[in-house]
């Protein structure tokens, strides 16, 4: 493994978690639940839902116009059924249990909040999947369900529940960057079942499958009324070692085939803009050494408003450059595991040194064994559940509300609004 620089003391580290408590941090467990419930889209938000299974990672967008975008639907292990050696307990629960999977929960949180956009069941426009790896595809135990002649798992399962118009993974269709062995050995149980389920869906339910497109601000374009909302797009930034060049929709190598980069480095990013608000989500790229990312995306940067943690912020991801060109108000963790965030990478995203604003982290779960590893440093969050981010007024302020992911009401736990 890759060595990845970092000096740290615990004294250092809880100096500068209660610094950033004391603009924006929530004490755990200091939060009342509410009985008001998250007021439903309208034409003209963009709103962003960092869906809560404890499972991986799952975003489910509905732009100003209604065009709807899902980025991952992630199913990772079962928490009682741990891979090899790993303890169950270094693995967030299921939420907001175990009773459905977590192919079925992103379906059903997307019913409840699409239902102003008509149909009681509805069709996802576009799907991004940034990589192969379970927690943002699915995975395949030997008591995974199967239909078609495939596992059910992450977005197999949804597509059960959900219709999907236009899927957009990075390797569609030949899978060999940067070998069809590497592609097939990044997810080995449970790719073969994907190949299935893309057959399956062409032929039998006519999704468009597509190969990401770097430079594109096309490939995920509002489909109802683009003119209306011509401020919005989703720029695509990079994947399978590709990089925009910040002209057109050219792109430059940043790392070769011949560098065998592996599943996060091959990971999809994207930018969200709405007027002048800006969201970034990276799948799972890396931000040091030779797997360095983050620093070449940084260049092509500007503020970003809202920052969905690279790799759910693992310590090789968030790299000092990258923080400090982004200079995020918003942070947000999609946490299945008791290193997401890291400790390191925790000390930093609070380290005023790097950036003075203030700046405020949104955790989509907690559990005992998290805790544990970042001891004081859970001062610096906000509380735990379905994150969302709702931007208004043409960009120029957003929301974040965070919704109430263990009782199934949705109730809102806490909002903050943000100016741009």
């Amino acid at each position: 493994m890759e060595t990845i620089p970092m000096k740290i003391d615990r004294r250092t580290f809880l100096t500068s978690t209660a610094a950033v408590g004391i603009w924006g941090g929530t004490v755990l467990g200091q939060t009342t639940a509410e009985t008001e419930q998250l007021p439903d889209w309208e034409e003209g938000f963009l709103d962003i839902h960092h869906i809560s299974t404890g499972r991986g990672d799952a975003a489910y967008v509905i732009a100003p116009d209604g065009t709807t975008m899902l980025i991952d639907a992630g199913d990772n292990i079962g928490s009682q059924q741990p891979t090899g050696p790993r303890p169950p307990e270094t693995m967030m629960p299921g939420v907001p249990d175990n009773s459905k999977s977590a192919g079925e929960w992103i379906a059903e949180n997307i019913c409840r909040v699409s239902q102003p956009l008509g149909p009681a069941t509805p069709t996802i426009d576009y799907v991004f999947l940034t990589h192969f790896h379970g927690d943002h595809i699915g995975t395949k135990r030997p008591e995974t369900p199967a239909a078609h002649g495939y596992a059910l798992s992450g977005i197999t399962m949804l597509a059960e529940h959900i219709a999907l118009d236009k899927i957009v993974d990075r390797g569609f269709p030949d899978y060999d960057f940067p070998t069809q062995d590497a592609v097939r050995r990044s997810n080995a149980q449970f790719f073969e079942d994907y190949l299935k389920f893309v057959e399956y869906q062409q032929k039998n339910r006519k999704t468009l499958f597509e190969k990401f497109q770097v430079g594109s601000t096309a490939q995920f374009a509002p489909k109802r009324s683009p003119k209306k909302f011509d401020s919005f797009q989703v720029r695509n930034l990079y994947i399978n070692g590709e990089i925009w060049t910040g002209h057109g929709t050219e792109k430059e190598t940043l790392i070769p085939q011949s560098a065998a980069p592996d599943e996060n480095t091959c990971s999809g990013a994207v930018e969200l803009s709405y007027g002048n608000f800006r969201y970034f989500s990276g799948g799972d790229i890396p931000g040091f050494g030779r797997r360095d990312v983050e620093t070449a995306l940084s260049k092509l940067m500007e503020k970003t408003h809202v920052l969905n943690l690279n790799h759910h912020g693992y310590r090789d991801s968030i790299n000092p450059v990258f923080l400090e060109k982004l200079r995020p108000q918003v942070m947000v963790v999609p946490v299945w595991d008791d290193d997401h965030p890291h400790v390191e990478t925790l000390a930093r995203l609070v380290d005023t040194s790097i950036y003075p604003d203030q700046r405020s982290i949104y955790p989509t779960g907690m559990f005992p064994a998290l805790q544990d590893n970042l001891g004081e440093g859970v001062r610096v969050f906000k509380p735990s559940g379905h994150v969302v981010v709702r931007v208004r007024n043409g960009g120029k302020e957003y929301q974040v509300f965070v919704l109430d992911a263990m009782s199934k009401n949705f109730n809102i736990i806490l909002s903050e609004t943000f100016m741009i």
